[in-house]
């Protein structure tokens, strides 16, 4: 069965990095809920969320248009913001 000592210490490195993964998730949120508009919060979250599904497979047609969708409501929030062009599309 092997060595329990030794499974029990990787399961407890796995659970404490769970949680710290949590915790920075967590905290990615709050920030976010806190310092941004509405607006510009939701279409973060909406990439965030995304982005396990166009990371693993990238087959999702709809899904990515909503992201880059999102990513321009972004983008123009923090040109406005920082008062600078941070993308400039191809014409």
């Amino acid at each position: 069965m092997g060595n329990f000592q030794k499974h029990f210490e990787l399961a407890k490195e796995k659970y404490e990095a769970t949680i710290t993964a949590y915790h920075k998730k967590q905290s990615r949120h709050e920030y976010s809920n806190e310092n941004f508009p509405g607006e510009i919060n939701k279409a973060m979250r909406k990439v965030w969320f995304a982005y396990g599904d166009l990371g693993y497979d990238g087959i999702n047609g709809k899904r990515a248009k909503t992201v880059i969708d999102n990513l321009k409501i972004i983008i123009e929030f923090f040109e406005k913001r920082f008062e600078m062009n941070i993308y400039e599309e191809n014409t």
